[in-house]
């Protein structure tokens, strides 16, 4: 499972990356802020995967 701190770091990214997708007018912001949502939804399943089936 993810260690409390890392847990607390993906939570507090969310809404510090809605904010910067709405409040800079970039092109593609959007997109850039999507795939980094992506990146982290799968790390974390990557993590939680790990910590069930190998330990």
């Amino acid at each position: 499972m993810l260690s409390p701190k890392l847990g607390r770091a993906v939570l507090f990214s969310y809404p510090i990356l809605l904010l910067i997708s709405l409040l800079l007018p970039i092109k593609n912001i959007k997109l850039i802020v999507f795939m980094i949502f992506m990146i982290e939804n799968i790390l974390v399943l990557i993590f939680y995967w790990k910590s069930k089936h190998l330990s």
